[in-house]
């Protein structure tokens, strides 16, 4: 039941947004869809079954694993193809410091992955779709904040983000305005128990 009911307002969100018929908060046509971890694989599914039913309809909906991002975004910064990215990872681990190594990677893979995103979305305009699942594997170097932030005004199309998570923090439920920083723009679409 809770799916049901956080999927059929995300849907109606994105197609009123699509239509011109809904402004989503701020104006920015960004959504994170809240829903607890232990839910991963379901949400996955459910991420599928939307784009499933929107491509149907006629939109253009791109379904991308922040995962692929990552190699991706990896690959660039180490100067290396995906096949051989391990390889050179263990390698730079041996030459660097572990902890300077994380500490290039965190400075490094917020504009990167960015990057990434902007160009496997290549033509997406404002009747498209970007859905974005798998955060958590981009933590702790790429925090889903940073990461849109770095989106808005490099990506037209509408995008979401699949957001494990149990709480939704005052940060994240702020307006910009409201003083608190961070990037919060768009909306959150919360989970609820079925």
């Amino acid at each position: 039941m809770a799916w049901t009911e956080v999927m059929r307002e995300l849907e109606e969100k994105l197609i009123g947004t699509l239509e011109g018929k809904y402004r989503p908060r701020d104006g920015v046509p960004f959504f994170r869809v809240q829903y607890p971890p232990v839910q991963e694989r379901e949400a996955v599914r459910q991420f599928r079954l939307l784009q499933d039913r929107l491509t149907y309809q006629g939109w253009r909906v791109d379904f991308i694993r922040l995962t692929e991002i990552l190699w991706d975004a990896l690959a660039q910064l180490v100067g290396c193809s995906r096949n051989d990215l391990r390889d050179q990872l263990v390698h730079l681990e041996a030459r660097m410091d572990r902890s300077e190594l994380q500490r290039r990677l965190a400075t490094c893979l917020p504009r990167t992955c960015a990057d990434a995103l902007v160009d496997r979305l290549g033509d997406a305009d404002r009747r498209s779709i970007a859905l974005l699942v798998r955060p958590g594997v981009l933590y702790p170097f790429v925090r889903p904040s940073k990461l849109l932030s770095l989106l808005e005004s490099r990506v037209t199309c509408a995008v979401v983000l699949a957001y494990p998570t149990h709480t939704i923090g005052a940060f994240l439920d702020a307006s910009p305005a409201g003083g608190q920083g961070g990037y919060y723009r768009g909306e959150i679409i919360r989970w609820r128990e079925g």
